[in-house]
């Protein structure tokens, strides 16, 4: 049989793609350059005395360097000898972990024994695991007939299950894998047919990373409950039971159930709506959090902080807000819930943009308040990179396109940016940003030149040539490109220059029409100087649209007063009152926001015939839901769900001031 340290010495060796030199191994492993030679002549002894085939290995020790040509057969003779007993210190931990996790109790004899350790070796390793748990709000206790037993909240097993999953992921040893994953197996067809039946559903397409979160998070669920660990509460129930999502995963559910022979509750399905609910989306005006007013103004503040320490004016990028809310909301969503980031762009950011990574961190502070958690540097080089694209859209085109898809796992900021490059760099036809699961969806549906990617895809057989480049192009990636006929893009211009140069020569019918073709054409090489600018918060509030001093028997009736003076100004019609007092009833008090003043609105609908607020002040406070008493409302209808934030974020500025005085700030208008 081949030693644990034989094994441990060729794993090594494949994982270097067959070929490692004796004196990288010896560091690595930390034993002699003796000892890895003597290993090596004991495997090939071995495999000559054990198998017919002689040198079936084909393992060649030469000039330092230890080589096989043949990787799959040794991996199959490893898998022969493998066994549970050869796992390393940390490999050990995860599985005494994950049992624990899966089966809810240990016995101390029979797993030291299976493990071929101590008792007080498995006590060592137990101690740690206590505090890997306690970090869960989760402890390990004695019981009498069962050992030691797992005593806390499923919702807290399932997220420290998922986690250590990632963990178990990011692991080289491929044999360790495919023990846990045996002893846990769920196959994963079923799945995602589910999960595609939930998107198609939801109209939405979530990322790679939201993917195969959500899946590991049902494989997890699948044996939980067949094991009689099902979830019996988790936090606002009432909430998602009124979501489309909630709606869609239920109509899905008989997918999951009959494949795997289940029947989950229904706190299982909010469950999962909860992970579709916080997964970054490839639908850009997608979001589960529109209702989040105060997300809404902190990245207003992100961005106009930002802008201040940099030459650029990206104040005005309605791209980067966009952006920013639908990742910061389930970057938010993942930290809160303790969901660890598995992918990390953090050192090709800090490598390419280091100025900007140092300021998104600065900035990120007052956010990083508001959640009452920090964020990681893995997490803020995402964000970095959101900004390094606004900056170069808002700095002072072409023939034979390619069609690309581009694909991209990280979700959308990651692939906009990787977009926005390729575009400002060649002259590329970008006809769909899509996540490495949706790939032969994709192709069926398109005409495709070539497959831009940022993850791997050598396991796939595609007619369609396929470049894997870096999320942020490198010069290499650049070079590649060009190498394989990409044409180059030219320098950007202003649209004043272009419509110009177009009414000196020919006459207009339709002038806005010509300046919207032209953005369309030109995309992101043209620079608009001529478009009117934004409304401002004088556009937005008048006097008939302020009321001081009124009386009020409840919080409806002061919502529908305020709703009442959008009304009257034709700003909105009779239904979005109503649905501003419905909201409320769905939500509960989201919108209040301090100094007792609340901001009902509603979603953006046919309703919604310009963009306003209106103000109402109360002679008594109201209680809104959950007793909270409220003196001030402000109501406020959007045309786009965008075009009120600056006109907000001024009005919460001003509140936010020590010696804020409503009837000053209400006679400027």
């Amino acid at each position: 049989m081949i030693s644990g340290k034989g094994i441990i010495l060729l794993q090594n060796i494949i994982e270097n793609n067959g070929e490692k030199s004796i004196k990288d191994l010896s560091n690595e492993l930390e034993i002699g350059e003796r000892t890895v030679r003597y290993e090596i002549e004991k495997i090939e002894e071995y495999l000559n005395d054990n198998y017919e085939i002689k040198n079936i290995s084909n393992i060649e020790l030469t000039k330092g360097t230890v080589k096989i040509t043949d990787i799959q057969i040794v991996k199959n003779i490893l898998k022969e000898n493998y066994s549970i007993k050869f796992l390393s210190s940390e490999e050990r931990e995860i599985y005494i972990l994950l049992q624990i996790l899966f089966k809810r109790s240990i016995n101390q004899g029979k797993l030291s024994e299976k493990l071929d350790i101590s008792r007080n070796t498995l006590k060592l390793y137990l101690k740690n695991i206590k505090d890997l748990l306690g970090n869960y709000n989760l402890k390990l206790e004695i019981s009498p007939k069962k050992g030691l037993i797992l005593i806390g909240e499923e919702e807290n097993i399932r997220l420290c299950t998922l986690n250590f999953f990632g963990i178990l992921k990011s692991s080289k040893n491929y044999l360790f894998k495919e023990i846990i994953e045996n002893e846990v197996f769920v196959e994963e067809d079923g799945i995602v047919a589910f999960m595609n039946y939930c998107q198609k559903l939801m109209n939405r397409i979530v990322s790679d990373e939201a993917f195969e979160i959500i899946k590991k998070y049902l494989k997890i669920a699948i044996v939980m409950a067949k094991n009689g660990n099902s979830m019996r509460k988790i936090k606002n129930e009432n909430f998602l039971e009124e979501t489309e999502e909630y709606k869609a995963v239920k109509k899905a559910s008989a997918l999951i159930e009959s494949n795997y022979d289940i029947e989950f509750s229904k706190v299982e399905y909010l469950k999962i709506t909860d992970f579709f609910l916080g997964s970054h989306t490839y639908n850009h005006r997608y979001s589960y959090y529109e209702n989040w007013v105060e997300m809404e103004v902190l990245v207003k503040k992100l961005i106009q902080n930002f802008n201040k320490r940099i030459d650029v004016d990206i104040s005005k990028d309605d791209i980067l807000l966009d952006g920013l809310l639908n990742h910061l909301k389930p970057t938010i969503y993942r930290i809160q819930n303790g969901i660890q980031l598995e992918n990390s762009i953090y050192l090709e950011v800090i490598e390419s943009y280091p100025n900007l990574f140092k300021i998104t961190k600065e900035v990120m502070n007052e956010l990083e308040r508001y959640i009452e958690k920090d964020f990681s540097d893995d997490e803020i080089a995402f964000i970095t990179i959101h900004f390094k694209a606004s900056m170069d859209r808002n700095r002072v085109i072409i023939k034979n396109k390619k069609k690309v898809l581009l694909v991209c796992g990280m979700g959308y900021g990651t692939s906009k940016l990787l977009a926005q490059q390729l575009k400002e760099l060649f002259s590329i036809d970008i006809i769909d940003i899509i996540p490495k699961h949706m790939l032969t969806t994709s192709l069926n549906k398109n005409e495709i030149d070539v497959i831009i990617t940022t993850v791997d895809l050598k396991l796939l057989d595609f007619l369609t040539p396929v470049i894997k480049v870096n999320p942020i192009l490198s010069t290499e990636n650049i070079n590649i490109l060009k190498k394989s006929g990409f044409e180059k893009r030219n320098k950007k211009y202003l649209l004043s220059e272009f419509m110009n140069e177009i009414e000196k020569n020919c006459t207009i019918n339709d002038k806005e029409n010509m300046i919207e073709s032209l953005k369309n054409i030109l995309n992101s090489n043209l620079i608009d100087d001529i478009s009117p600018k934004k409304i401002t918060i004088f556009d937005m509030l008048n006097k008939k649209q302020i009321s001081l001093g009124e009386i009020a028997k409840d919080w409806e009736e002061a919502v529908r007063k305020a709703g009442n003076l959008l009304l009257k100004s034709g700003c909105v019609e009779e239904s979005y009152v109503e649905d501003m007092v419905q909201c409320i009833k769905n939500y509960g008090s989201y919108m209040v926001m301090g100094k007792n003043i609340a901001f009902p609105h509603a979603k953006t609908d046919s309703n919604v015939n310009k963009t306003a607020f209106s103000i109402v002040t109360l002679k008594n406070s109201v209680l809104f839901p959950e007793d909270i008493p409220v003196k001030t409302i402000i109501a406020f209808s959007s045309k786009d769900n965008k075009e009120h934030l600056d006109g907000f974020l001024e009005i919460v500025e001003e509140i936010e001031k020590p010696e804020f005085n409503m009837e000053k700030f209400v006679k400027k208008f």
